[in-house]
Order: C-alpha cells, then sequence, then structure tokens
C-alpha cells in the first residue's frame, strides 16, 4: 500500500523539475513563513504612519525617532522617488541631528527640527565666492613684503566652502597702515536655498613661508565688502590656516551616495565616483574623485568596503580616508539592474542581476540564486523593477505593487518563497533604528509581519509525486492547529482607532445616509481609512464590531490534483481523516494546502486504516 507523508515544508527551488524535487519541496510556496518545517503565514502589515494628506505618492519614508529632536512624534523624510539616498549626519555629536540626501535633484540637508517642524531642505555645499578681493597695500618705504588674500563663505553651521582666487599684492609690512580690501562679494549664489545667514573668512599669506600657507585674519558679516587688515606677520601666523582649499559642494547631478566607516561618503553620476572630506558632508574635493569603466547604478557598503554596482561588472573599494581609497573590478559580468534593489547585510551585498540575486563579499562576487532559477525563471522576477530591505538575513523584495519574493539564506528550508497578499505596495524600507521592516502602502508606512496581527492566508503546492503504479489515494489527514486564532489586540488597535474617530466625525444615525438595506455610513467620513468601511442594513450601526472581529475560525482548504488534474477542493476546519474521491487511478500526485492556521504535516493513503499507521 502506498502513503505520502509531507513534513519538514520547504520553500521554491525553479529551477529543479517539479518531480525531482526534494519530498517536502514546493512548487508554489505564497505568503508562507516556513519556520522549523511549519507552514505558517505572515500577518496583515499594521499601519504606524499615515502619509495620505501627501500630494504625491510616497515610496521612500525614513523615520527620525521623536527623541532625537524632543517632540512626541517621530518624524519622516517623505520622497515620490525610490532612486534618493539618505545618509545621517557622520558628525560627531551633531547638535542639529542633520540628514542628508542625493538623487532628489541637487544634494540637499536638513536638520530635525526643522524636518520636525515641515521645512524645507537645504541646497548641500558652500559655493566658492565669484570675484577675487580687490588688494590695495601700504606704499613701499624700506621694505617690501608679497602677500596673497583670499576670502570664504560660511553658512550658519559653520560649513565653510573653497576660498576666492587669490589676489597677490606688494607692500611695506613695517608701516603702521592697513592693507585695505574691497570689492568682497556680499552675496552668495543660490542663497536663499542655503543655509544662511552668511559670513565671510579673510585669510593670508605671511612673508619668509617657503610654501604657499594661507592664514586666518578676520571674520566679518556677508554684507561688508571692504576690510582693513593691519595685523603684523608675527600676530597672524599664531592663527588657524585655511582648510578648505577643495571644499567645493557636491556634483549638481550626484545621483546617490553612502556613508562609509571613516565618516567620508561616497557618491556617484554617471561613471565619477566622488568623496567628500571626512566628517565634512559639504565637502567635496575634485582631486579624490576616481572613475569606473561602466556606468554606476547603485553604491552599498558592508563592513569597511564599499559595493559598486554598474551596468557590467561590479567593483569593490577600500580605504580608511578618500586619499586611500582603491578600487578593484571584479572578474564576474553581473550588471547591477535595479539601483533600488541593491541592499546591504552582514554578510554582504545583495542586487539584481540579470542571472539572479548577486551576493559581493570579502569572496567576491557570486550568483547566490544560481542552484534556485536559471535566468529565464529569474526574469519571471522582473529583477530589472525589483525594491528590497533586510531583515536579518533574508531579503524581502517586490518587483511591482502586489508582487514579491523573500530570499533567506540562512534557512536551507525557506530561501525563496513569493508573496502575493499585499497590494499597493510602492516601497519598503529597514528601519535604521530597530531593524524592523515597514511597507509603503497606499501612502501609509506598515509594520511588516507585526506580532499577533490578522493571518494572511498562505497556499503551497507540493512537488510532484511519482508512484510506482498507478494508484486511488482515497483518505488524508492534516495535522495543524485547528483552535481559533486570536486577533483582539489587533482588532482593537486597528478598527477600535477607526470607531473614535468615526464617532467624532459625524452622528452615527443611520436613517437618511443610506438607501434601505444598503450600506451604514457615507464614505470619507474618516481622514486617511482605506480600509472599506463598516456597512450595515438599515438602523445598524456604523461601527466595526471589535469583540466580532477578535477572533478567526483557523482552516485548511486541501486540493488534490492527479495526472495535473485537480479532482478535489475542500475546506475543512479539524483534523479529522477525510475521504477523497474513488473512480480513477494515477501514478503523479500534488497536493496544495491554502490556509490562515499553522500546518505541522499533511498525510495521504489509500485508504483510512493506512493512515492510522502513519
Amino acid at each position: 500500500m502506498t502513503t505520502i507523508r509531507i513534513k519538514d515544508f520547504s520553500g521554491l527551488a525553479p529551477r529543479r523539475s517539479a518531480r525531482l524535487l526534494p519530498e517536502a519541496a514546493a512548487t508554489r510556496a505564497e505568503n508562507t513563513k516556513l519556520l522549523s518545517g511549519e507552514l505558517r503565514g505572515f500577518t496583515e502589515p499594521a499601519q504606524i504612519a499615515d502619509f495620505t494628506d501627501e500630494y504625491f505618492t510616497v515610496r521612500r519614508a525614513i523615520r527620525i525617532p521623536y527623541d532625537d529632536y524632543g517632540t512626541p512624534a517621530d518624524a519622516w523624510l517623505l520622497f515620490d522617488s525610490r532612486n534618493v539616498d539618505v545618509v545621517r549626519s557622520p558628525i560627531v555629536n551633531d547638535q542639529y541631528n542633520r540628514y542628508y540626501w542625493a538623487g532628489d535633484g541637487a544634494p540637499k540637508f536638513n536638520t530635525t527640527a526643522r524636518i520636525a517642524s515641515g521645512q524645507p531642505p537645504y541646497l548641500l555645499g558652500t559655493p566658492q565666492p565669484n570675484n577675487a578681493p580687490a588688494v590695495s597695500p601700504p606704499s613701499v618705504t624700506d621694505l617690501a613684503s608679497t602677500r596673497a588674500y583670499v576670502y570664504t563663505f560660511v553658512d550658519v553651521y559653520g560649513q565653510e566652502g573653497p576660498p576666492s582666487d587669490p589676489t597677490v599684492e606688494t607692500g611695506d609690512p613695517g608701516v603702521p597702515v592697513p592693507w585695505e580690501l574691497s570689492f568682497l562679494d556680499d552675496t552668495v549664489d543660490d542663497e536663499s536655498e542655503r543655509a544662511g545667514p552668511f559670513t565671510k573668512r579673510i585669510y593670508r599669506t605671511v612673508a619668509g613661508s617657503s610654501q604657499t600657507v594661507f592664514y586666518f585674519v578676520a571674520e566679518i558679516p556677508l554684507a561688508q565688502t571692504t576690510y582693513s587688515d593691519g595685523f603684523l606677520d608675527d600676530e597672524v601666523v599664531l592663527n588657524n590656516t585655511l582648510e578648505s582649499t577643495e571644499w567645493f559642494p557636491p556634483a549638481e547631478d550626484m545621483e546617490g551616495w553612502i556613508a562609509m566607516p571613516g565618516g567620508y561618503m561616497i557618491g556617484w553620476s554617471d561613471r565619477r565616483v566622488m568623496f567628500s572630506e571626512p566628517y565634512r558632508p559639504h565637502a567635496w574635493p575634485p582631486s579624490y574623485e576616481q572613475a569606473t569603466e561602466f556606468e554606476i547604478v547603485a553604491l552599498g557598503v558592508f563592513g569597511a568596503t564599499c559595493v559598486i554596482g554598474t551596468v557590467s561588472q561590479p567593483y569593490a573599494g577600500q580605504g580608511q580616508n578618500p586619499s586611500s581609497f582603491t578600487m578593484q573590478k571584479l572578474g564576474t559580468v553581473e550588471p547591477c539592474l535595479s539601483r533600488r534593489s541593491m541592499v546591504a547585510t552582514v554578510v554582504g551585498v545583495y542586487y539584481a542581476s540579470i542571472n539572479g540575486l548577486t551576493l559581493v563579499n570579502a569572496s567576491g562576487a557570486q550568483n547566490i540564486t544560481q542552484d534556485l532559477v536559471t535566468k529565464q525563471e529569474w526574469a519571471a522576477f522582473q529583477p530589472e523593477g525589483i525594491y528590497a530591505a533586510q531583515l536579518g538575513l533574508q531579503y524581502i523584495g517586490f518587483y511591482d505593487s502586489i508582487h514579491g519574493f523573500i530570499f533567506n539564506p540562512s534557512e536551507a528550508q525557506a530561501r525563496l518563497v513569493t508573496l502575493t497578499s499585499f497590494t499597493g505596495v510602492e516601497g519598503i524600507e529597514t528601519d535604521a533604528y530597530t531593524g524592523n521592516v515597514y511597507l509603503l502602502q497606499n501612502d501609509l508606512a506598515m509594520d511588516w509581519d507585526p506580532e499577533g496581527g490578522f493571518p494572511v492566508d498562505w497556499r503551497w503546492k507540493s512537488k510532484e509525486f511519482q508512484t510506482a503504479k498507478p494508484v486511488n489515494f482515497g483518505a488524508y489527514r492534516v495535522d495543524f492547529a485547528e483552535s481559533d486564532i486570536d486577533t483582539g489586540a489587533s482588532a482593537e488597535e486597528l478598527y477600535g482607532a477607526y470607531n473614535e474617530a468615526r464617532l467624532a466625525a459625524a452622528p452615527l444615525s443611520t436613517v437618511g445616509g443610506s438607501v434601505l438595506g444598503g450600506g451604514g455610513q457615507s464614505p470619507g467620513l474618516v481622514p486617511g481609512w482605506t480600509i472599506p468601511e463598516w456597512r450595515m442594513p438599515l438602523g445598524g450601526s456604523p461601527l466595526y464590531p471589535i469583540d466580532a472581529s477578535s477572533s478567526t475560525a483557523a482552516y485548511v482548504r486541501v486540493r488534490v490534483f492527479a495526472g495535473g488534474v485537480l479532482k478535489y477542493d475542500h475546506i475543512i476546519a479539524d483534523q479529522k481523516i477525510y475521504r477523497l474521491p474513488a473512480g480513477f487511478k494515477n501514478d503523479i500526485w500534488q497536493m496544495e494546502l491554502i490556509s490562515n492556521a499553522t500546518v505541522y504535516s499533511f498525510v495521504v493513503g489509500e485508504n483510512a486504516k493506512e493512515l492510522e499507521k502513519v
């Protein structure tokens, strides 16, 4: 007699023949958490923030914890493009707790206080003055000394820009007559979009130095266009020297960037690789620039290594600072197809390539999904459109608003499953402060797989089992958690908030507000509510019945295929033995389970008596 018992359920390996898969492997695994061999579903995401008042579709949302700026709620940085990279200030003890971003026009920054209060960002960087200073030295008498003068702009946060072109003049350093500076710029390029008010710092050289070193002379208001320098060389040489010789603003066409452990940032535009000064995110010296052979798509970082994904071969680069940074072109051709598919984890950086998921780490670049999917099967995941995040070692990706997948390299039985029960997903983020994942759905931030949430129906279909000879399986049993699923906390959190808002919005009378036998209340009374509103017959309550929603019945839908033809489709709610239809035999069998409960095993045999022995 023939029996099939399935336990220790596994995920997908599409490249393998459906008949040659391991016993517990799947040909379909949707919305399943394959933990410890069980079949278990995810829970519906829970709302954590509402962005429905925004005028654009939110595709990136970066949470800034409330305690960073002393207000009672989190702040959020919101963007309509996924191709925006946000970096927190690398400056130690930054009193303004600044955030910097690129990919949304010219690079910008803002403080947490301004973000929380809805104030606009500033353009990043401090420009170079347009004009050199005019210098009138004292007339030469007994001695002659040559000086060079420059000046810089400094914004309200102390971010200093590159100096003006120098002006060199010769005069007498010993007479008690000051050197007069004039025609100093009193405006800054794009001043209204930058972090003013600005000041100017004046620097000069001193005689007798073997190198050209500019020493600080004075700091004056932006509006002041003249200055009288009466300091002697012996006094000026004790001051600080000019550091910002190459502190130019970042390129306006900067496409994105990352932060490196050494306090510097790496950005790119086309094939240019650009670097900020360490702990000076506003300063991008041109002398640090390097280039790749191919156009850059995305950057990622793990440990002290920067991974550069291009339209062809990836690069890996390292350096304690920009001046020592070196890049190595890796040998394999694995183009990065999607910028937002690049995700950094503790084991390396993943990105979507033409052949599968590529992992770049200390071992080089490798196709980490090679044993699961071929190039043709991977194409069904639309790698050119993947946007992803990491949850621990898991890679969670979506390739449109309703289709996604999870790759889990740490779980041999759960390496690949698909996602189909989540709609309107325009973005996905890993919270930098908690490590949790949240989805951006319908302009809401939704906590991924919250504890105690409403269960999502999952679907799992077995391999094709081939028996030694055609048989008729006559009975089956499913071992599963058949008790009702407690959703009380989620029901109270979700529907309780709606009920309170609905009570405050309008009277509860359903007479006159609805057609006979129709819905309970007019739609749209609770702003931001995207779930269908509760509908009751005439005279009923428009509020959600929380008690009735506090549990849901566990069920398992069993579908049995013989020779690829559906022969049985039935919903069960207990662990009894159920009979299958008779009158045919086949040697190719598949079983499909659809459920909201935890399933431990499935067994099928030619008769009920056999199942008692299994």
